[in-house]
């Protein structure tokens, strides 16, 4: 006799689930780590094949389409100058059913920009929707939601602040007066 759960076809299904979950993980390391590579032809191939992509990225832009999305970070980022390095963790995934899922993601971000001497540091959170295409899970819908940034200039020798708040796009710190 055989107890509810343990037959060989709710084991396959819990292994299934697995594996859907690590596969999400990989797409989310993938994205990532081609952001770093300025590589937007690796970002683009995270997304839906069919371009139909809701990428919200809060003052950087909202944008239809996978490709919209790819062509501002090839011109934004893609760049000897443009040091960059996202990390994310925390990754929460819940798979909606076979072929969908959700995931939320803790990114801390940081960018170097060698030309015009500033750092910015950001952290947000991916608010991530998936589909699972012929086999292979991509990213549908993504938004950025900001939750701390900091933006300075060390064209002078000396690290100015010059935005520190909820995203880049904060109004700029204004100096006390002497």
């Amino acid at each position: 006799m055989t107890e509810p759960g343990n037959d060989l076809a709710a084991l396959l299904k819990r292994v299934q689930r697995l594996e859907d979950i690590e596969a999400i993980r990989r797409l989310k390391a993938r994205y990532l780590n081609a952001c770093d590579q300025q590589d937007p032809a690796g970002v683009r191939a995270t997304f839906a094949p069919d371009n139909n992509c809701a990428v919200i990225v809060g003052h950087l832009g909202v944008f239809d389409t996978a490709d919209g999305f790819c062509e501002m970070f090839h011109a934004a980022a893609c760049h000897p100058h443009v040091l960059d390095k996202h990390q994310a963790g925390n990754g929460e995934i819940d798979l909606i059913d076979e072929t969908h899922a959700k995931g939320l993601w803790c990114l801390d971000y940081r960018k170097v920009d060698t030309k015009d001497q500033t750092l910015t540091f950001v952290s947000l959170l991916y608010h991530d929707d998936y589909e699972k295409i012929d086999g292979h899970w991509k990213i549908r819908r993504t938004r950025s939601e900001f939750k701390t940034a900091f933006f300075g200039s060390y064209a002078s020798g000396v690290l100015e602040a010059l935005v520190a708040g909820h995203s880049v796009a904060d109004e700029p710190l204004k100096k006390a007066a002497g």
